[in-house]
This record gives structure tokens, C-alpha cells and sequence, in this order.
């Protein structure tokens, strides 16, 4: 059989990809309305509510440590960090500088 008379190789190669630019454009606003990455939730109870993203460089051991204690805690890295934070200041002076 001649391979141009193979109906299964025809179908699949006339076949073309839908990538019309409404297409495109209509499936990533739907996508970017539901992200939510970059905003902080309103919700109290929330891991992200009224936080600040900033930058730290930490030993590499200290994190090995943090991603442990965030695993057996069953806690993200930012709660964990964060429950580590409030354990260590607890009784440090912590009065607002002038």
C-alpha cells in the first residue's frame, strides 16, 4: 500500500492547531483573572494577609533546618519562618525606633 493512501497518516496530518490570536488572547485574560500570586489575600486567618515580601540570605544549614521544621509541622516555608520569628523575639525588646 503507497503511504500516500494511509488513511490514518492524512487524518493526523490534516489536522491543524487552533492558534488564532483571539484564541490566544481570550485564554490568557482568563488565566490572569484568576491569578492571585501577586495579591495579598483579605482573609485574617490567611498565610499572605498584610505581609511584605523582602529578600534574606540565610546559612545554608539554618535552612536545611526551617525546611525540616516546616515539613514535620505540616507548615509552609512562610508560616514556618514565621512561627520561628514570633518563638525568637518573644521576650526581646521589640519597642517601635523613635
Amino acid at each position: 500500500m503507497p503511504l500516500g493512501e494511509n488513511k490514518l497518516i492524512q487524518k493526523t496530518s490534516n489536522k491543524r492547531k487552533i492558534t488564532h490570536k483571539e484564541n490566544i488572547t481570550r485564554n490568557t485574560n482568563i488565566t490572569n483573572k484568576k491569578s492571585t500570586a501577586g495579591q495579598a489575600s483579605k482573609d485574617p486567618e490567611a498565610v499572605t494577609y498584610e505581609t511584605q515580601k523582602m529578600t534574606f540570605y540565610i546559612k545554608g544549614d539554618l535552612m536545611k533546618r526551617l525546611r525540616n521544621f516546616a515539613y514535620w509541622e505540616r507548615q509552609s516555608l512562610t508560616q514556618a519562618f514565621n512561627a520561628v520569628l514570633q518563638d525568637g523575639l518573644k521576650s526581646k525588646n521589640t519597642k517601635p525606633k523613635p
